[in-house]
């Protein structure tokens, strides 16, 4: 299980779908299927993000009632939704319980055994679920995932919050890095993730200008590796567009 978790606008959304697009893209030859349940957008707009960032057109351009798209710039369009209809991947727009999902993941292990199924669920928060608190679904959120991994060898993404915590006014002199205990309902959501990720963006979204970890804070996506069971800890600095969602991996010259 792995597990983004950022503050809203940070960009969860952005990276998941590059990572999973990327993923499919270094795995043509190998049996993958992904089942992406896009709770807090639309399915359609999911893929207009992606197009977005494969055309290099901002998203602004798409939806501009100020002016029209030229025809080429609105084939290079069409052409990047298009080569999204051979992956193998399917959304679902409507709010499930991880009854419902675990469900869905049993009929397509027994129709595809040999495959690997990827859930992405986005996010945590807007699954159903009938527990009495919030932190009590999150943790039958967790245990699924689990279930699921240990069952069918499923790989589950897992966007989610974190809490106000990082906002608080004695974190400004941290640079509000992310913390495991950042994370909305770390406890059970942190322990059982093999992964966690934590995203922040200093410059755009608390005006940091001082240097973030060593690197120039504008247009930086800081992805904190805040638990890895089987690699190294740290921050993977990430340039970021996110008028066309497009995320570069900085690297050292």
């Amino acid at each position: 299980m792995y597990v983004i978790a950022g503050r809203p606008g940070v960009g969860k959304s952005a990276f998941s779908n590059q990572l999973i697009f990327d993923v499919l893209d270094n795995n043509k030859d190998k049996k993958v299927i992904v089942l992406y349940w896009t709770f807090e957008m639309p399915d359609y707009q999911q893929i207009m993000r992606a197009a977005s960032n494969k055309a290099q057109l901002q998203f602004s351009q798409l939806y501009s009632v100020d002016q029209q798209l030229s025809a080429e710039g609105l084939k290079k369009y069409e052409d990047a939704v298009d080569s999204y209809r051979k992956y193998p991947i399917f959304f679902c727009s409507i709010p499930q319980n991880m009854v419902k999902i675990k469900e869905i993941n049993n009929k397509v292990f027994q129709k595809h055994p040999e495959h690997t199924i990827i859930n992405l669920y986005d996010h945590s928060r807007l699954i159903l679920g009938s527990e009495d608190t919030e932190l009590q679904k999150l943790n039958q959120v967790s245990k699924t995932c689990m279930w699921l991994q240990a069952r069918m060898g499923s790989i589950s993404i897992l966007l989610s919050q974190l809490n106000r915590n990082i906002e608080q006014e004695y974190r400004a002199k941290q640079q509000y890095q992310p913390q495991l205990t950042d994370l909305f309902g770390g406890d059970s959501i942190g322990q059982d993730a093999h992964v966690v990720m934590m995203l922040q963006r200093p410059f755009d979204l608390y005006g940091i200008t001082d240097a973030y970890c060593g690197e120039d804070p504008e247009g930086l996506l800081a992805c904190h590796i805040e638990k890895n069971r089987d690699g190294q800890l740290g921050m993977i600095p990430y340039e970021a567009d996110l008028s066309t969602f497009n995320l570069t991996e900085r690297v050292k010259k």
